[in-house]
């Protein structure tokens, strides 16, 4: 009887830390992880920019294959390069929140300050591009109520994923693109970063494969 306890007490504790890592669960905050389509359509997204090392040479790629994707970008690099966003904007790509600092200890900070990371990217994004964004996700894909709360409260829409590339941490463009492959399915929101070096490179190689499997590349 006291194993069963120690299990439960243990599940209970664990089981909590395990959903904010999981935003597909959606036991925090709702979040779109897939198209709800049964159409071989996909869809591309980058997080992490701007910057005007790599996204230049992405988005002309994009253009060149006459793709339209999602860009989640930070406050401080919005700062950094603004001309960037115009680009993004004008080249006809949904642009969204990825808060201001995308700081590692970010899902740890409390209320008011996970909302400053969030209202202020957005009014910055606004400055810039005289649109209300709507769209968020979360850094790391990490949540909890006290980011749920700040969403809700912001009436933003939150877009998680359905295929993690891990093209930050891999030095294979082949094997990122086997990954995505691998786990196509109508609907799939794919995560892909915009800052990497070779981000255009590999997006190419992303697109071709999608493509090749016969599925059409869509926007959010």
């Amino acid at each position: 009887m006291n194993c069963l306890i120690i299990i439960i007490l243990s599940l209970m504790v664990i089981a909590p830390f395990i959903a904010a890592f999981k935003i597909e669960w959606g036991i925090y905050l709702r979040s779109t992880c897939r198209l709800n389509t049964k159409e071989n359509e996909v869809v591309l997204t980058f997080d992490d920019g701007p910057d005007n090392e790599n996204l230049p040479e992405l988005l002309d790629l994009l253009d060149k294959k006459s793709v339209k994707s999602t860009f989640f970008f930070i406050g401080k690099s919005i700062r950094e390069n603004p001309e960037m966003v115009i680009r993004t904007n004008l080249a006809g790509h949904n642009i969204g929140i990825h808060t201001y600092t995308h700081a590692p200890m970010l899902p740890f900070y409390s209320v008011k300050r996970l909302a400053q990371e969030v209202y202020m990217t957005k009014h910055l994004i606004k400055s810039i591009i005289n649109k209300d964004v709507i769209l968020f996700r979360p850094p790391f894909g990490v949540t909890n109520p006290n980011i749920s709360y700040v969403v809700y409260r912001a009436k933003l829409k939150s877009i998680g994923w359905n295929i993690r590339s891990f093209d930050t941490v891999s030095n294979s463009d082949d094997k990122v693109v086997a990954r995505i492959s691998k786990r196509l399915k109508p609907g799939s929101i794919i995560l892909l970063h915009s800052n990497i070096k070779g981000a255009a490179r590999l997006a190419a190689k992303v697109i071709d494969e999608v493509r090749g499997k016969g599925y059409k590349i869509v926007n959010l």
